[in-house]
């Protein structure tokens, strides 16, 4: 089973913080990340698709295989 180093996860804890950041997925998909700070959602757009990701928490995007590209 494919997961991301512990390291990587690490380093994405601190900087899916920051709106701007760009991120990957382990099935390969890509995208930005929007982070509404006021009501603390935050959204990845992702590459090449019409698809906008929504989630709760930085805990809950990494649960979700998001981490820092």
């Amino acid at each position: 089973m494919k997961k991301w180093s512990d390291k990587l996860i690490e380093l994405s804890e601190e900087y899916l913080n920051y709106s701007g950041t760009r991120v990957k997925n382990l099935n390969g998909d890509f995208g930005l990340l929007n982070i509404d700070y006021d009501n603390k959602k935050y959204a990845i757009i992702v590459s090449n698709s019409d698809k906008i990701l929504i989630f709760n928490s930085v805990q809950d995007m990494i649960n979700n295989e998001w981490v820092v590209d």
